[in-house]
């Protein structure tokens, strides 16, 4: 741990590491320190729970072409499929039958769009308004909304939706995301287990109060999920401005869990299409689910959740989770299938202390307070993370791209010239 930094980095995610990674780049001395016993925040790659490794949160490349962390992957070999999967179309077992739907006509594929239009339009307003609650196909769609946007069709504001830039390569990591994120901190000065309670902005610099006692520097990147400072987890002295404030209750993290299956075998050998959504529009009452199936050819089934459905899932505990994901299996692939599954196992983001959520999402009508995150607080504290990037929000380059300008900005403030930045540079 760098005992007299000149830079202090709050959080080891995604975020954070790309600030770590600029500041060593610029020979700037540094230390980050994250509460948890982890590097990586919201991506996590877990190779124990259920025999086989499958990531927690991120586990695409998206914008793969345009992404710095594929680049990132490509140079240190880290395997990812090199090219979006050739699936034009997908299978949902719906009513008691297995129907192929073509995503260019697909009515919640079309719909999906439409909320995107609706923002490229010049209309801040919820997906919710240009959405048909009495078709029998909203529940699936409000379900693939909350997927996506992690928050529910009257929480998302469709300019935000807009906003998002995606050029539709999107690239699944075979070695796992987390542990991509993982491979890009070693070397770095990290300090895990160490909670920051308290900033106070000084005259000529910051000091922290954790509980590991006090650090002080010229500067600091708060590279924290949006909802510890949603909820004033990190105590700013003296105060956060009411414009910061606003921002945070304007654009709020969502909800995303998943339930993880692992086979005595490869039990969806033969489906051909490794992706799958389980629905039953005659019972209003049911939820919909969507699995991916064996990814890479592992035996292991993936279940996605997000929005209020799936806080309220994290809130029921992981028996419920699990309860819920392996009866929505057997609906579509019998109650046999019960007797293939060896292990299970789900996350637990919701209700963990120091992420809280899934990604970042306005309100209807508030794309815009995004832009707040990106200002300097008191001239010595910048913030980095999904919730800042203006156009690749909810992900993890992101956060990454977010944290190295963050990282110029702090050096500035602490009297550093940082020049240009080099987002693909690693050290050697």
């Amino acid at each position: 741990m760098v005992q007299n930094p000149d830079i202090v980095i709050v959080g080891a995610g995604a975020a954070g590491i790309g600030a770590g990674l600029g500041l060593t780049r610029l020979g700037i001395p540094h230390v980050i320190l994250e509460a948890k016993q982890r590097v990586g925040g919201r991506a996590f790659s877990d190779t124990s729970s259920i025999g086989h490794l499958w990531d927690h949160g991120a586990h695409w490349l998206h914008s793969g072409d345009v992404n710095v962390l594929r680049f990132m992957a490509e140079k240190l070999k880290h395997k990812f499929r090199p090219e979006t999967p050739a699936v034009t179309s997908f299978r949902s077992f719906i009513d008691g039958q297995w129907k192929v739907s073509e995503f260019a006509t697909d009515y919640v594929w079309t719909k999906l769009e439409e909320i995107v239009e609706a923002g490229r339009n010049g209309r801040d307003v919820s997906a919710e308004s240009v959405l048909d609650r009495s078709h029998a196909m909203y529940p699936l769609l409000r379900h693939w909304c909350q997927l996506m946007y992690s928050n529910d069709p009257n929480d998302i504001s469709t300019r935000d939706a807009a906003n998002y830039s995606d050029s539709h390569v999107n690239l699944p990591v075979e070695d796992g995301y987390g542990a991509l994120v993982a491979r890009l901190s070693r070397g770095l000065p990290i300090k895990l287990g160490v909670t920051v309670k308290s900033i106070e902005v000084l005259g000529g610099g910051v000091r922290l109060g954790t509980n590991a006692g006090t650090v002080t520097a010229k500067a600091c990147i708060l590279a924290v999920p949006a909802r510890m400072m949603e909820r004033q987890r990190i105590a700013i002295k003296p105060g956060l401005p009411a414009t910061l404030h606003q921002a945070f209750a304007e654009v709020t993290m969502g909800y995303g869990e998943k339930v993880a299956l692992a086979f005595d075998r490869k039990v969806f050998d033969g489906f051909e299409i490794p992706f799958a959504d389980v629905f039953d529009p005659v019972v209003p009452e049911t939820k919909p689910l969507n699995f991916e199936l064996h990814p890479f050819g592992r035996p292991i089934a993936v279940a996605h959740v997000g929005g209020s459905f799936a806080r309220e899932l994290a809130q029921a505990g992981p028996a419920v989770m699990t309860a819920f994901a392996i009866d929505t299996l057997v609906k579509a692939f019998g109650a046999d299938i019960r007797q293939r599954i060896v292990a299970s196992a789900t996350t637990g983001w919701t209700m963990d202390a120091h992420i809280g959520g899934a990604y970042s999402g306005a309100a209807p009508g508030r794309a815009g307070s995004r832009k707040i995150f990106s200002e300097p607080v008191h001239e010595r504290l910048f913030m980095a993370g999904e919730h800042v990037h203006q156009h690749y929000m909810a992900t993890a380059h992101g956060a990454y791209e977010t944290g190295l300008d963050a990282a110029h900005k702090a050096a500035a403030a602490a009297g550093f010239s940082a020049g240009p930045k080099d987002p693909l540079w690693l050290p050697s």
